[in-house]
């Protein structure tokens, strides 16, 4: 991106203060208008020279001073204008020139805050940012092997605005507001960062204090490949949720993320020979049918793996056969372990370790069934000593009152769940 620039155009009564900026590749440069000065051509040239000078080093030390005497709303929208150069400059927005030690993903807002003010007594810049990860908005922590110190200014902007994002909020929190700082939801949503460094003081250079910054920026984060983020709360009580435990819930909810994968790679290859997991390990009874029948369960699947990772549990409920095979699948041992493998891949398995564990319910897999359904009924559809039993004609299904279990009826909702079916699409 091109340097911006401030120009002056005067007459005899006035100076106006333009900012020029332009980007290669981009529509034809912007020229807007900053202010307007009532004094001399020189006046007005000075104060262009000190605001190029201040886009191009970095350094507002020495605009600073010029601004103090000129009127305020002036200043302020010189201010103003000098946010938006630095924002447009492109400059990275960590110190490039220092020596990077250590980079990491935090797990917690305390952890933020121990390794933040280990940095300051270590005398070691420590930076913050927020990223967009498959599984969660989260916390990215660098370690720099120096410090920084900064001249004192009265309207500072010591790093470049990360992406020409202009600033939304900045505080200067104490050591003791950090917990809550890192705590406050902006950071899901904005761009942000954190950072401290050594300010040197108003009236003593040579002296500097300890100065943490917090940026909030009017940038939303990119969230598009947020489509994993998994939320460690659910809709229901502790006692109602029985076995689905944070942890259990979240082993279901990556397993139905590979069996989705799973049934997506079969239609998408449909025709070919193509393998899949899913339907190998289906009842025969289904192992024929067509591709219009497997479509429903590519669905089923995507919709579970959805209520699985944002705690509707009600949703989770299983409203048909297909889908009561599907949490079947789900919780057999195998199932977890491929669950647990996809976890890995992804890189969400630190999001499983941060969840609480429930010392009852936790690994108790096969327990989610009969919880979600109320028997494992379904679980005889892999019997082959039970050949017949889906057809609600069948003696053994007529006394066990189980239905119509048969292919045909696998994506129909089942009695019970038909007006839960007909609210939702309401």
């Amino acid at each position: 991106m091109n340097t911006p620039l401030f120009l002056a155009l005067s007459t005899e009564r006035r100076s106006r203060i333009y900012l020029l900026t332009a980007a290669e590749g981009s529509p034809p440069a912007a020229l807007e208008q900053v202010t307007t000065l009532a004094d001399s051509a020189t006046d007005a040239g000075a104060l262009v020279q000190h605001l190029n000078s201040s886009v191009g080093s970095g350094d507002r030390s020495s605009v600073e001073d010029y601004l103090t005497d000129l009127p305020e709303a002036v200043a302020l929208a010189c201010r103003r204008a000098l946010e938006r150069a630095a924002s447009s400059v492109g400059l990275p927005a960590v110190p490039s020139d220092l020596p990077v030690v250590r980079e990491f993903f935090a797990t917690s807002p305390d952890e933020i805050v121990e390794h933040l003010q280990s940095g300051i007594t270590l005398g070691l810049q420590f930076l913050v940012t927020n990223e967009s990860l498959p599984d969660d908005v989260r916390l990215k922590a660098t370690l720099f092997g120096d410090e920084m110190e900064v001249p004192y200014t009265p309207s500072p902007q010591w790093l470049p605005a990360p992406n020409g994002a202009p600033l939304l909020d900045r505080t200067y929190p104490s050591e003791d507001d950090l917990l809550d700082v890192f705590r406050d939801p902006v950071w899901e949503t904005f761009v942000s960062r954190a950072y401290w460094l050594w300010v040197q003081e108003e009236d003593d250079p040579d002296s500097a204090s300890a100065t943490i910054v917090v940026e909030h920026f009017d940038q939303l984060i990119d969230d598009s490949n947020v489509f994993l983020r998994f939320a460690a709360e659910d809709d229901s009580d502790t006692e109602g949720r029985g076995p689905l435990s944070p942890r259990n819930r979240f082993e279901l909810y990556i397993t139905l993320l590979a069996m989705t994968a799973d049934l997506d790679t079969l239609l998408s290859d449909w025709g070919e020979d193509v393998d899949s997991v899913v339907r190998d390990d289906m009842p025969l009874t289904v192992l024929a049918q067509p591709r219009e029948w497997w479509v429903p369960m590519r669905d089923a699947a995507d919709r579970l793996f959805t209520a699985a990772r944002t705690g509707a549990l009600h949703d989770l409920e299983p409203r048909t056969v297909g889908e009561e095979v599907l949490i079947a699948l789900a919780t057999r041992t195998s199932y977890v372990e491929w669950g647990r493998d996809t976890a890995d891949l992804i890189g969400v398995t630190a999001k499983f370790n941060s969840l609480p564990t429930d010392p009852e319910w936790d690994g108790k897999y096969e327990e989610i069934l009969p919880h979600l359904v109320g028997d494992v009924d379904v679980e005889m559809l892999w019997d082959r000593r039970l050949d017949g039993i889906e057809d609600p004609e069948d003696p053994t299904n007529a006394f066990l009152l189980m239905g119509d279990f048969r292919p045909a009826a696998w994506h129909d909702v089942l009695d019970g769940t038909a007006e839960d079916v007909d609210s939702a699409e309401d």
